[in-house]
């Protein structure tokens, strides 16, 4: 029997985004971490990491200055990307971007539930695709207008079937 092409479409879809989520769990349980792979988002790391890399990370048990880490400031933020720089006597960890003159005031007392991992592998400008979509205004545009007319060519295409 022969799939018909919408269906063997959607199929391919579907099976793509399990496989790279299927890749990410088997990452993460690899590498000890719940955020294997992320991308750096903004300049604050040059010249270490060029915006648009793909970093993938592993977590430690503890973490020594000069360590570049992966921490979620508060729940629901964006992760960031920067250098161990003091461990605090409690324990805690102050980090800064190599390009920052100076730290930012979330830097001062990151707890190790924050930090995702060590940096310890970097994929040069991989991670663009992954800017592009979440945070350029036009590629989004585009994407939704796309939908869109798609969405339209399917109902057009639903009618003439029920037409006939």
């Amino acid at each position: 029997m022969k799939i018909k092409e919408p269906y063997s479409t959607v199929l391919y879809i579907v099976l793509g985004v399990l496989l790279a989520f299927g890749i990410n769990q088997g990452l993460a349980l690899a590498l000890s971490t719940d955020l294997p792979i992320v991308a750096v988002e903004s300049k604050s790391m040059l010249p270490t990491f060029d915006q648009g890399d793909v970093l993938f990370l592993q977590g430690q048990p503890s973490y020594e200055i000069g360590d570049i880490i992966v921490f979620t400031p508060t729940p629901g933020a964006t992760p960031v990307v920067h250098r161990i720089i003091i461990i605090n006597p409690d324990g805690t960890y102050q980090t800064k971007g190599d390009a920052n003159r100076s730290q930012l005031p979330f830097e001062k007392e990151i707890h190790i539930e924050q930090i995702h991992g060590k940096v310890v592998l970097i994929a040069p400008y991989l991670g663009w695709v992954k800017i592009g979509i979440t945070q350029y205004i036009v590629p989004n545009i585009l994407a939704l207008a796309g939908i869109v007319v798609f969405l339209y060519l399917m109902i057009i295409g639903i009618r003439k079937v029920w037409r006939s």
